[in-house]
């Protein structure tokens, strides 16, 4: 088990340092073996973290003597190799994968021999199966023992590979580059260093932001400092877009300024690409060190998808025609050139009609593909009527108005806006009027994660203050900057003040038009200098410092298209920025395969469908759950009293090892009896929401990678992030 960096990623995606790993992989504690299984700690170890285990460590391997590598007698780890197919770890039913060191080979048989070479240096840290190990001994530290039979896909291998040449990874865990902001209040890039100790160095020094300055003032100027090896590339590449691969191989824990923070040791892998990208490099380099604000290969295609997102409710009227204001006066100062790049997009939304059937619909999408900008006129003064039907409450269904815009017909290489205008807050996660199930915590992450960057204008009914702070909060959390937590970009306007609103609205049509024309109209300097300043940073224009930070969010995305990820390279970096910790640098995802999405998709089905029973017939909860479930239960009968879900065999076993803490996982029929009706909507609730997320990332097919080029459909894998999980 890869116990080291599942602590270390249960810290990171918790925010704390005090991860449980006998709750969450089954052993008896951080230091000790007692069950049996194999960990990172005998193979890498921790440097001083736990000095009971006896263990040796990576650190050996990197030339640290100070390390007891006494030889051990292997262990049994849990891992069958006895089926037709690759390894397969017992307590995940996960295959057995490894990530090949640089520079290594495979052989046709476990000799190392020049001549007996099937695949020379064969793609650093690209994972491959496992068939059959003969004699492996990882307790030895720097010097592993034994043979790995591999293969690139299920079906067959390839030949063997030598233990010293490769890390086992069961977990399929990684991190990912956070989004680094704008280009001048930003993050800085992550830097790769050499050893931990030119890291430590750095870290521990009294003006850590200080010296981090210096290096990367060096590193621009293309001075490079020994100690570092490689760094992210000054622009955005976005995981879920260029698919890239950094494993943790070993990792610190330190403290800075009283936050925890770590230390990675990383490899970097791209699948399909060869060739170790350090800044000794100097292609690598070179690209490295473009700006997030600089577009090489120019900004003439830039394109803008601007989706309205409008309540339609009773009181929204004038506020529908002063919005179809706005974008007639828009589309007016079009030229043909500027009306192509441009396509709009329409959803409404009111509430939820189970309780007021009169309301027509929740949500309407307008525009099944998006429109230019005169057709998106015409339905506003035709097809997006307010009701005249009262609602229930004051809350509408902002979130599904949000949803149902995130399915819109986006243009693959367009900038994403949504504006979304509404005068009440939405009905909160459980809600009985709540359709979707999701709130604005779940909306942000799918929102990230399609690069649809949020504008929010709430108009503020002086008679509904008490809805104010509620809507504030969503709307705000829903607004976030990309790159930026701390800034929203939310407009409030009183609802009595139309002509404010008018006002506020022409801006905003207004500044997105001549940001897009002045983007366009700077992709060529006459100077011949790089595109540096094709938008104004926030505050610094006329344009509304909402309007131009989320420009800035969605501009550096897409120049970051142009970026490249460094690969073939191990070093080690913080998880935090450098100048700035407060910053986190660094995500932690899973990689899961469609089958594996698919498995958990039917499993959680099932258990929404118990609750269900369960609530309807007052039976208990693992009585209903055998009913629906059957024989895809692990021995139903026996489940008895004091039971948890994870007992129950119905969850894919590889969730049980992942690193985080999960309420469904341990309910028990106690816990469920003793749940309020509330408390049992809103676990509901929060389940169908997750089965529809599986659904709109299983339909994104450009959201799939192969990680190699023989894997079947099933085997592509996506970067999830750990919060999708259940």
């Amino acid at each position: 088990m890869w116990s080291a960096p599942l602590t270390l990623l249960m810290a990171l995606a918790l925010g704390t340092a005090q991860a449980d790993l006998s709750e969450l992989e089954g052993t008896v504690g951080h230091g000790t073996q007692e069950g049996g299984t194999s960990s990172l700690w005998d193979l890498e170890g921790d440097h001083g973290h736990a000095p009971d285990r006896g263990t040796s460590s990576l650190w050996d391997l990197e030339g640290d003597a100070g390390h007891d590598s006494a030889a051990r007698e292997p262990r049994d780890d849990g891992i069958d190799c006895t089926g037709q197919g690759p390894c397969v770890e017992a307590s995940t039913e996960l295959a057995l994968r490894v990530l090949p060191r640089p520079f290594s080979h495979v052989y046709a048989d476990r000799e190392a021999s020049e001549s007996g070479i099937v695949e020379a240096n064969v793609a650093a840290f690209r994972p491959l199966y496992v068939f059959a190990r003969e004699g492996v001994n990882l307790d030895r530290g720097g010097d592993p023992e034994g043979w790995y039979q591999v293969g690139p896909g299920r079906d067959a291998p390839l030949g063997w590979m030598q233990a010293r040449d490769v890390f086992e990874w069961r977990q399929a865990l990684l991190v990912s580059y956070t989004h680094p902001g704008d280009p001048i209040e930003g993050r800085s890039p992550v830097l790769m260093f050499q050893d931990l100790a030119s890291l430590e160095s750095l870290v521990d020094d009294m003006d850590m932001a200080g010296r981090a300055r210096s290096l990367y003032t060096d590193i621009r100027q293309g001075e490079v400092p020994e100690s570092v090896v490689s760094m992210e590339p000054e622009r955005f590449v976005d995981i879920t877009r260029q698919f890239y691969m950094l494993p943790i191989l070993d990792w610190e824990q330190t403290r800075i300024r009283g936050d925890d923070a770590r230390l990675l040791q990383l490899a970097a892998a791209v699948p399909r690409a060869r060739g170790a990208d350090t800044l000794d490099n100097p292609d690598y380099a070179s690209q490295s060190r473009v700006g997030r604000g600089e577009a090489g290969a120019g900004l003439g295609d830039l394109q803008v998808d601007l989706v309205f997102v409008i309540d339609t409710t009773r009181s929204m009227q004038p506020f529908i025609d002063m919005t179809r204001d706005a974008v007639a006066r828009m589309t007016r100062e079009f030229t043909d050139e500027s009306s192509a790049r441009f396509r709009f997009g329409l959803v409404t939304f009111r509430d939820c009609t189970d309780t007021i059937p009169g309301l027509e619909y929740v949500t309407r999408n307008h525009t099944p593909e998006l429109v230019e900008g005169e057709a998106l006129v015409d339905l506003l003064a035709h097809s997006a009527r307010a009701t005249e039907v009262g609602s229930l409450d004051y809350a509408e269904e902002v979130f599904a108005g949000v949803d149902t815009a995130l399915r819109s017909a986006w243009r693959e290489d367009a900038l994403r806006f949504m504006i979304l205008v509404g005068d009440a807050s939405s009905h909160p996660k459980g809600h009985p009027q709540n359709v979707t199930g999701k709130d604005e915590v779940d909306l942000r992450r799918e929102l990230d994660d399609a690069q649809v960057h949020l504008l929010a204008i709430h108009l503020q009914d002086p008679r509904a203050e008490a809805d104010h702070p509620i809507a504030h909060a969503q709307f705000s959390r829903l607004s976030r900057v990309r790159g930026d937590a701390g800034k929203s970009a939310i407009e409030e306007v009183d609802a009595f003040e139309q002509d404010q609103y008018l006002a506020l609205v022409e801006q905003v049509t207004d500044d997105i038009n001549g940001l897009l024309q002045r983007a366009v109209a700077g992709q060529a300097p006459a100077d011949g200098q790089a595109v540096a300043d094709t938008t104004a940073a926030p505050g610094s224009g006329a344009e509304l410092d909402s309007v131009s930070a989320l420009w800035q969010a969605a501009l550096v995305e897409y120049i970051g298209r142009e970026a490249t990820p460094p690969k073939d390279i191990v070093a080690w970096s913080l998880d935090r920025d450098l100048v700035n910790p407060a910053d986190r640098s660094l995500d932690v995802r899973v990689l899961v395969t469609r089958e594996q999405l698919s498995t958990l998709s039917q499993s959680l089905d099932r258990v929404v469908q118990a609750l269900m029973r369960a609530e309807v017939t007052q039976a208990q909860f693992f009585e209903a759950l055998q009913g629906v479930a059957g024989q895809t239960m692990k021995q139903p009968d026996e489940i008895g009293q004091g039971a948890q879900l994870a007992d129950t065999g119905l969850l894919p076993a590889f969730i049980q090892s992942l690193p985080y803490r999960s309420d469904i996982l341990s309910l028990t029929d106690d816990m469920f009896a003793s749940m309020t009706t509330q408390q049992r909507a809103e676990l509901e609730w929060s389940l169908l929401a997750k089965l529809e997320q599986y659904r709109a990332i299983n339909e994104q097919v450009d959201v799939w990678f192969q990680l190699n080029d023989t894997d079947d459909d099933r085997d592509r894998v996506y970067p999830l992030h750990l919060d999708y999980l259940p």
